[in-house]
């Protein structure tokens, strides 16, 4: 196997941390640059994640995009926040890099969403259209040699792995509700109040209902437009990481339990990361936190015509860096297992 050069812009917050963990130990990877999102001081390598030592890699840098590309890297991932994402994946695409994105820089099709979801405008909309979306198992080869892959964000990964088996079901005239909650590393490093331990532990909350940027990207990825009622509740756990999404959809017709399991054995059978349990039986965060697996289970309601699903994900993980590097062994041609504990 043909070893790739590869480079980590970010490798200092939470997701970038597990990135670099995961890729210091691939046996196809040559870890050739790692970098933070800023300019400021950085940690030292065994700093960052208690699986490295300091002879796991190059030493972390301050940002700096030309001594990036003097490493000569052949594939750059990006944990970046999304307007640097979008400012210098850019400029590696032209330098001949191939580009993995964890930021949401790249996942909405359409520029003009920018504004009101990300606060800002998108300053190359025709990448939109070239980005390949990298929920894995949902990729049908398009993975393979592309240039630039926008990561999947971590809430909905857990939803659309859950609901795009059944979406063609979904009664569009009756309102989605996604409920979900996460660990608050999804909000990464912050010094903010809210995100203290004396504000967070014993404390549950929702925020951002209404207005939380996935929601375009979860209308996008069901494909279900604007006049599907959707409702995204994003809730905040008193936990370090995980999410728990609880789906309550309605089908146009009556289902049966066998007939939601084929469908979910159809899409999943063979996928490594996809476990869904018999029906009745629910996940919880506990079996998949630090892992790389999705979890699903579901439960129907009224005599078939709804049921609630039920599924889990490391958020750093399945919802970032584990699923990055997927998307890369897909992108080079290698196992997709390959430096992940299936």
């Amino acid at each position: 196997m043909t070893r790739q050069r590869v480079a980590i812009v970010g490798a200092t917050g939470y997701a970038g941390a597990e990135l670099t963990a995961i890729l210091a130990h691939h046996p196809c990877v040559d870890l050739v640059s790692l970098s933070s999102g800023t300019t400021s001081s950085v940690p030292r390598l065994s700093e960052l994640h208690s699986s490295l030592s300091d002879d796991d890699g190059p030493v972390v840098e301050p940002f700096d995009l030309a001594r990036i590309l003097a490493a000569a890297p052949q594939t750059v991932f990006l944990a970046t926040p999304n307007e640097l994402s979008a400012e210098i994946a850019p400029q590696l695409l032209d330098a001949g890099c191939s580009v993995i994105d964890l930021s949401g820089a790249f996942r909405l099709r359409d520029a003009q969403l920018y504004p009101r979801w990300y606060g800002f405008e998108h300053p190359r909309p025709a990448l939109l259209e070239q980005a390949v979306y990298g929920l894995t198992e949902w990729c049908n080869g398009e993975l393979r040699g592309a240039r630039l892959i926008a990561n999947p964000g971590c809430y909905p990964t857990a939803i659309l792995l859950a609901l795009r088996p059944l979406s063609y079901l979904i009664d569009r005239e009756q309102t989605l509700v996604c409920d979900a909650k996460s660990g608050v590393s999804g909000a990464g490093k912050r010094a903010e109040l809210a995100y203290s331990f004396s504000e967070l532990a014993g404390n549950f909350k929702a925020y951002g209902v209404g207005q939380h940027r996935h929601e375009p990207e979860l209308r996008e990825r069901l494909h279900i437009g604007e006049r599907t009622p959707l409702v995204f509740v994003p809730h905040l756990l008193p936990a370090v990481r995980g999410i728990l999404a609880t789906l309550h959809i309605t089908f146009m017709k009556t289902m049966t339990e066998q007939e939601i399991t084929n469908l979910y054995r159809e899409a999943y059978g063979d996928a490594p990361f996809v476990h869904v349990r018999p029906p009745g039986q629910l996940p919880e965060l506990k079996h998949v936190v630090g892992t790389a697996k999705a979890e699903i289970g579901f439960v129907l309601l009224n005599g078939g015509r709804r049921a609630v699903v039920v599924s889990v994900i490391d958020n750093l993980l399945k919802g970032a860096a584990s699923q990055a590097v997927q998307n890369f062994n897909r992108l080079h041609g290698f196992d997709e297992k390959e430096g992940l504990a299936a």
